[in-house]
């Protein structure tokens, strides 16, 4: 025979069994949901890195020994110069530069290029000739062909232009230029002859 006792205790252990199916049988579909909600997000996750563009590197820091960043700077200055468009040629100068201009109340053109100011450059290019002696500066040897007359090519006048650029507020501009015509060169060349004799 049974006691109460062991009824009562039948009857807890048959509600625990009960209890327990149910506990399982909610938590299964709750661990069907994190499942597919953690797989969800690894495959958004995935998606995202795979269609998102990777980060570009930083820009090399600025410096005046790396050519390719010397031939970028001078190209920024050059190709207005070949244009005729002085005015974004200015904004490759320094500050320095700038005001030697306001100082010698000339245009860029009438400084840099003298009594060629009115002539149609036809060229202008790097010459091999760079100088780095000074810190924090490099003189770079530019050679310039122009004609005052566009439509016939026949008579054209070079310069080689001094160009020193600097580091000014985390960019490479042009801080001074110095130029000598032809006419100078070859005076100069004919002095050097004489004293050689």
């Amino acid at each position: 025979m049974r006691t109460i006792f062991e009824d009562t205790t039948l009857k807890a252990e048959m509600e625990e069994s009960r209890s327990r199916s149910n506990e399982s049988k909610s938590t299964l579909p709750v661990l069907w949901l994190i499942a597919l909600l953690f797989l969800g997000g690894v495959g958004g996750v995935s998606y995202w890195a795979y269609n998102h563009a990777a980060v570009a590197p930083p820009p090399p820091p600025v410096s005046l020994d790396d050519p390719k960043q010397r031939a970028e700077a001078f190209d920024k200055f050059n190709q207005p110069v070949l244009n005729g468009n002085w005015v974004e040629a200015e904004a490759m100068l320094s500050t320095a530069a700038k005001q030697k201009l306001t100082d010698q109340q000339k245009s860029l053109p009438e400084s840099m290029l003298g009594k060629f100011k009115d002539y149609k450059i036809v060229m202008g290019e790097m010459t091999q000739s760079i100088d780095t002696s000074a810190p924090g500066m490099l003189r770079l040897d530019c050679l310039y062909r122009f004609t005052n007359d566009p439509a016939n090519y026949t008579k054209i006048e070079e310069r080689i232009i001094t160009l020193t650029l600097v580091i000014e507020n985390g960019r490479i501009v042009i801080d001074n230029w110095e130029g000598v015509g032809a006419e100078e060169r070859k005076e100069e060349r004919g002095s050097k002859a004489a004293v050689n004799k």
